[in-house]
């Protein structure tokens, strides 16, 4: 049942990835491309640092695949499925050393959960680092408490240099270990040492992270503060309210990462088992035992990772991109865990409540059905579907925040349905509503497919907002030559209206794919 389940686990994983290697990276996901393609051979740590994060681990290895497919976006989403299928693996060792003795169809689904996550999911096939730093971080905590520690460490190194978060979110999980499993009531200094000294090898993480710190130093040509070295700390106002004070639920921002973490995609439904754990506890009694002390290590650990991991996540709060919120994830299922095992003792009563949920969480990588989450986020309409309007609660565009699952995919598939068959002309008007950053992706001259690569793209004028007339008739060649508005489901098309009230409507059409739309509207333009 164990290699059984996991291997299918694993097989499925790999298989949603390779489905949709032919997605082209829009939003942040094309910024950190171009962090790719820009990086050179000889290593560098100034090449490897993406926007000022410090992602030399995996960056590098990205640009790696580069000398083998250039320009191929596609090889990326191969690492990572290389490295999330080597996470699902460590996160079912990791349930094993934490909750041993159970049945292995309670690991399975377990396992299952956190492997398709859809935040897990939708992000191996968005180009970002925060996919990467919580794979690196699973496969990080699943050797600390296996007692694996070199490969811990080397782990952790590779988790602080892939996202700054990394590094805080392994030092949250080192220090819930050390409280739980090392500093225990009643037990004498001398043995508390005695039992840090296996550990040893850890110290070569922060050693790492001093040397690097050092070597910055040395190269950077720019002032600024070893924070500045290591992070993009540029882009925080207020590093004190940012960093430390702030934890007030009137933030929306907070209250949007909450919800990110403890509801969105059926997560709710372990949020509900912590809580209802937690006030069982408060009236329970329990046996001073050996086991219950065990349990209650168990618990301790989980916890104090849980709680620190949601105070890391909910520090950069300038959009709800959910991206954000994943290295907290892992956490979040073995804090339910650990809940329902608290709650229970029945084995087909956990069963059948983890197979409702990795049931519900499989399936919403594909369609937005959990009706918790519609009611906090709210939807926005595409085509016969709704998503979850992820800028809800914080307001701003629906761009990469709204990749919470895979329906974002159905945006630029559903454009190159639409230029494929329109074929625009070399510099053709392209209009469309506020969701341009990074967005449409290129298209390739030579076949009208969409290209990752610029140096084949076709130059259309693309804009939005009220585009003047004379802007418009700048970029037209001929009386009467069309121009086009395509009417993306997460764009505001509220200057749609003004264009039909201005212009003669020649043709309007609309993309399909499973129910998901694209509505093209051409128009023309006269001179006289």
């Amino acid at each position: 049942m164990r290699r059984s389940g996991l291997l299918a686990i694993v097989v499925v994983f790999v298989a949603i990835v390779a489905t949709h290697l032919d997605a082209v990276p829009i939003w942040d996901g094309k910024n950190f491309w171009s962090c790719v393609t820009a990086a050179h051979d000889v290593f560098d740590p100034l090449d490897f640092r993406c926007y000022s994060h410090p992602t030399l681990v995996y960056l590098w290895l990205w640009h790696l695949t580069q000398h083998v497919w250039p320009w191929n976006p596609s090889a990326l989403y191969v690492v990572n499925a290389v490295v999330g299928a080597a996470s699902i693996v460590a996160f079912d060792a990791l349930l094993r050393v934490l909750f041993p003795n159970r049945r292995g169809a309670e690991y399975t689904l377990l396992t299952a959960c956190y492997a398709f996550a859809p935040l897990f999911v939708a992000h191996a096939i968005f180009i970002n680092f925060d996919y990467g730093a919580t794979a690196f971080f699973v496969l990080f905590v699943s050797c600390l408490l296996g007692r694996r520690l070199w490969f811990a460490s080397a782990f952790a190194i590779a988790t602080l240099f892939t996202k700054e978060a990394g590094a805080a979110a392994c030092a949250a999980a080192s220090l819930a270990f050390v409280v739980a499993f090392i500093f225990r009531p009643r037990v004498p200094w001398r043995e508390r040492i005695a039992m840090l000294r296996p550990y040893a090898p850890l110290v070569s993480v922060p050693l790492a992270l001093g040397a690097y710190l050092l070597a910055m130093t040395l190269v950077r040509h720019e002032a600024g503060s070893l924070a500045a070295a290591y992070a993009p700390t540029h882009i925080v106002i207020d590093p004190v309210d940012v960093m430390v004070l702030n934890t007030n639920l009137a933030d929306p921002s907070i209250r949007g990462f909450l919800a990110d973490i403890f509801i969105l995609n059926f997560q709710w439904l372990y949020t509900a088992v912590i809580a209802v754990a937690l006030c069982a506890a408060l009236i329970r009694v329990e046996r001073p035992d050996e086991e219950a002390g065990a349990l209650a290590r168990r618990g301790v650990f989980i916890a104090v990772a849980l709680v620190l991991l949601v105070y890391v996540v909910t520090r950069f709060r300038f959009s709800n991109g959910a991206r954000y919120v994943l290295l907290a994830s892992p956490f979040v299922i073995l804090a339910f865990y650990h809940a329902l095992l608290s709650l229970t003792t029945r084995h087909v009563t956990r069963v059948i409540y983890l197979a409702v949920c990795a049931m519900l969480v499989f399936l919403s990588n594909f369609r937005t059905i959990d009706i918790v989450s519609r009611k906090i986020f709210g939807t926005f309409t595409f085509g016969s579907h709704r998503m979850l309007d992820m800028t809800a609660i914080t307001g701003g565009l629906r761009l990469d925040s709204i990749v919470y699952n895979l329906e974002y995919l159905y945006l630029q598939y559903l454009f190159g349905d639409m230029v494929s068959d329109v074929r625009p002309r070399y510099g053709s008007v392209l209009l469309m509503g506020n969701a341009i950053y990074n967005f449409p992706p290129d298209v390739d001259g030579r076949d009208y497919t969409l290209t990752p690569n610029p140096s084949h793209a076709l130059p259309f004028f693309v804009a939005i907002g009220d585009v003047k007339r004379d802007v418009i008739a700048s970029h037209i060649r001929s009386d009467d030559e069309p121009f086009y508005y395509v009417a993306f489901a997460n764009a505001d098309n509220s200057m749609l209206a003004g264009l039909l009230k201005d212009y003669p409507l020649i043709g309007k059409k609309q993309y399909e794919r499973h129910g998901y739309t694209l509505d093209l509207y051409t128009f023309r333009f006269s001179f006289k």
